[in-house]
């Protein structure tokens, strides 16, 4: 509980536009810090690598994983690689960098993931230009979306700091709503777009059905096209062999690699929903909300991320 006292600051409001959210749940996730790489992939014998992420898609872990994929596209001994997941998503923007090195590595070479636990969101966005997706009956996948958390200021912050601050024009260092969901539509259009380009052929449902957002457990992924097949990491790297051009039978090496960043911190996810309006859903905790303050941030994760700042004013409200 924050002492009343504390009631003479600048009321920070988190107002969260949520265009799909799957489930909103309760929970830490919390940072691991991963030991050295397993790696024996210098024999010049063809290899398959294992390449891991158990972290959200943010900008450490996904560095580790570009450096890793990018190290597996320089090795003439790998021919094929799996990637073992266990993520919720993370940030838009270092979850579109591991798509994008994900993909650039599958133009290369046969890409195979396994979902060890949960591949959500910006994890499951990162895993789309795999050529085939194994989960456990337990793994989660899905929660196509994207949300936006922002702080707000009530009409007295807002006059105030036009007073107080000079700018070059009138947007700057503001964004209007409209113009923030217009943001936000164009990313999450982004998102459906590319899971249709790389398993609209799998796909039991519509455009719309993915854009719903829903996470779905491991037999639902198999039937509905999100993953393929039911297996574990042997599966996914007996598979991975047999695609790749440089292998013969059961002749190779297995290279186990895993990141050594930390995955950043915790995400607090929001239990509570004030406020549905279609498909877009409102968790507000106050204030009249006229226009956002920079800096906000986008996400492609499972859950709705609640800030610092967001908790103080929900304790306050207690």
């Amino acid at each position: 509980m924050v002492d009343s006292t504390d009631s003479t600051r600048t009321t920070t409001v988190l107002y969260v536009i949520v265009v799909v959210v799957a489930v909103l749940i309760g929970t830490v996730l919390a940072p691991i810090v991963w030991g050295a790489t397993q790696s024996s992939g210098d024999s010049g014998e063809p290899t398959v690598s294992v390449i891991t992420l158990r972290a959200g898609t943010d900008a450490g872990p996904v560095n580790d994983i570009k450096e890793d994929l990018r190290q597996a596209r320089t090795n003439e001994s790998v021919e094929a690689v799996v990637l073992r997941i266990d993520s919720p998503g993370g940030a838009v923007a270092s979850s579109e960098e591991f798509y994008l090195a994900v993909n650039r590595t599958a133009a290369q070479m046969p890409v195979v993931a396994y979902v060890e636990g949960t591949a959500a969101s910006g994890g499951y966005f990162g895993i789309a230009p795999a050529d085939r997706i194994f989960v456990k009956p337990s793994s989660t996948v899905g929660s196509i979306g994207v949300i936006v958390s922002a702080p707000l200021s009530t009409v007295e912050q807002a006059e105030a700091q036009s007073k107080t601050y000079l700018r070059t024009g009138p947007d700057k260092a503001t964004t209007e709503k409209d113009q923030l969901r217009e943001q936000m539509e164009t990313l999450h259009n982004a998102f459906v777009d590319t899971i249709m380009k790389h398993r609209g052929e799998n796909l039991t449902m519509d455009r719309s059905g993915v854009a719903h957002g829903e996470a779905y457990i491991g037999p639902t992924a198999v039937r509905n096209g999100f993953a393929d097949e039911t297996g574990d990491l042997g599966s996914a790297i007996e598979f991975a062999a047999t695609k790749a051009d440089g292998i013969d039978g059961d002749q190779y090496e297995i290279d186990y690699n895993e990141p050594v960043s930390p995955s950043g911190g915790g995400i607090v996810l929001a239990k509570d929903v004030e406020s549905v309006d279609g498909n877009v859903v409102y968790v507000d905790s106050g204030g009249d909300d006229t226009e956002f303050q920079e800096p906000y941030e986008f996400y492609a994760v499972w859950g709705v991320p609640v800030t610092e700042d967001a908790r103080e004013v929900n304790d306050e409200s207690e």
